[in-house]
Order: structure tokens, then sequence, then C-alpha cells
């Protein structure tokens, strides 16, 4: 990578930095990979292979800051990956190159060897910057035939990301009657199947705690992390979880017996489910029952 390059994206970078705070980010658009299981309800957009142990995380435009090259070539933006598939002994130096996509203003691959046990686990992480935000397309596989396996795939997956224009938010929920807000404020609890990969690259599926968090004020965040989960939720960070967990964050209401709930994200996710007569509900499958 030539020196002139380098400062060149450097000036074009800092030269897009104000424009984040300006307009909304874009939105990565793109064919969903064939033979690859969408893990949903995640943030990144996750795909795990069907057949090979591989898996695609897709993770949305974030505002970027002048240093996003420096920190780039010194971290490849370790900090940005889900720490479910952060890289975490990197063996040799990273092969970095650039590319270019119609709408953006950089396009920034690295492709690198993390070492499991000993065993290779290939990597190819793509970032794309455009109007002041960048999103990253990150690429996983075993070494040898599994990576051999999934190169037609991951090439066609390439070839179809495009940058659209942020889609309108939806209107805002009305807000909660108060005495229903408050009287639903709290913590709800049920058992969900999560995606987890162990340290050999092994995917598998596991029934974990979920939750929901509900303040009395409408706001509603969802996780399986248990140490992020108040006893109190009306002192939990919810602007801080927004601007982390977009996906999982978001509004509710309680209207003519339903939980109505909006999530954010670039996908916008609502959903309208029943109460039962204890205040339970059921959402996506899986019941939750007040803590």
């Amino acid at each position: 990578m030539s020196l002139r390059w380098r400062l060149s994206v450097c000036i074009a970078l800092s030269s897009l930095v104000s424009v984040a705070a300006q307009a909304p980010p874009p939105v990565l658009r793109y064919t969903a990979p064939p033979n690859f299981l969408k893990l949903s309800g995640t943030n990144p957009e996750d795909f795990t292979a069907n057949d090979v142990s591989a898996g695609i995380q897709i993770y949305p435009f974030r505002p970027i800051t002048a240093s996003l090259q420096v920190d780039w070539q010194r971290t490849l933006l370790r900090d940005w990956i889900d720490p479910r598939y952060r890289e975490s002994n990197v063996a040799g130096p990273p092969a970095f190159s650039n590319s270019s996509m119609p709408g953006a203003q950089a396009v920034l691959v690295a492709r690198f060897t993390e070492s499991i046990a000993g065993f290779p686990r290939e990597h190819v992480r793509t970032v794309i910057v455009a109007g002041g935000s960048a999103a990253i397309v990150d690429i996983s596989a075993a070494g040898g035939p599994s990576w051999q396996r999934i190169s037609p795939t991951v090439g066609a997956l390439l070839s179809s990301l495009t940058i659209g224009a942020a889609t309108a938010a939806p209107p805002p929920l009305p807000p909660p009657p108060g005495p229903s807000g408050r009287t639903y404020a709290g913590i709800f609890m049920g058992t969900k199947q999560r995606f987890m990969v162990d340290p050999f690259g092994t995917s598998t599926f596991t029934a974990s705690q979920h939750f929901y968090i509900f303040a009395p004020d409408g706001h509603v965040y969802r996780t399986f992390d248990v140490l992020t989960v108040p006893q109190d939720p009306s002192g939990f960070d919810f602007a801080t979880a927004a601007r982390a967990d977009a996906d999982n964050s978001g509004q509710f209401a309680v209207q003519g017996g339903f939980l109505i709930m909006r999530f954010g994200g670039a996908e916008p996710e609502s959903l309208r489910v029943p109460l039962s007569p204890n205040g339970s509900f059921t959402a996506n499958g899986v019941t939750y029952t007040r803590q």
C-alpha cells in the first residue's frame, strides 16, 4: 500500500467526519449468502454456514472519527467487532489493500490469519466508508477446505454490496398511558436459543436467559447479557444502549391488552403481542415472565 494512497485516504476521511453529524448514516444493502443460516434478532447481521465452520457478520454504518485510518492499520478496528467473533491471536502481519464501490469514499480490506489453539482461521475484513460513517463486512472460516468452499459465496456477497440512503424512521410510539407504563415497568425473562462460537470455531445453539427491560417512561431494551440487567429499570442507561445496540433498543406501549414494541437499527422491527392475565407475554416464540 503506497504512502500516497494512505495520505489521500486520511485526507478524505478527515473531510468526511463533519458530515456524520449532518445526516443519518447510509444503509448497506446486500444479497443474503445462500447456504448460510441468518441468525435473527442479532446485532450485527449474523450468518453461519450450514456445512462448514464459517461465518459472516455485517455491521451497519456508524459515525467515524478522523483517526479511522490510523486505528484500522493499528487494530483492524477490533473494538468494532462483536466479542463473540473478535480475534485474539493474529498470526503474522495482516495484508492490507483497498477497493472501490459506487457511493463509497473508501473501501479498506484486510486479510489475516488467526491462530486458535494452533489451528488457523482465515479472516477477510472489509470497511466501507460513506457519508461520514463506516460499515464492516467481516468474514471468517477455518483454514483450508472450509475457506475454499465458501469462496464463491463470499465473492457473490461482496459483489452484491450497495450503499443506500437511510430509510425514514417509523413514527414514534404514542406515550404509554401513565398508570399502564408505570405498572408494566420491570424485568422480564425467557429462555431463548442463542448462537455461540467456542474458541475452536465450532458453532452451536444454546438455551440461554434472555431479558426485556421496560422503563416507566416507555423505553425498552432486550439482551442476553445478564450483567447489563439492572435491579431497577429506571436506572438503566437506555441512551447509551441505543447508541451501542440500536437493533435491541426501542419504545413500548400497553394498549388494549396488547404490548406494542418498536425497535430501531438499520431495519426497524415492530412487535404487537397479547398480554396474558398475569402480565407475561410471548415474543418470537419465547414466553417472558416478570422477575
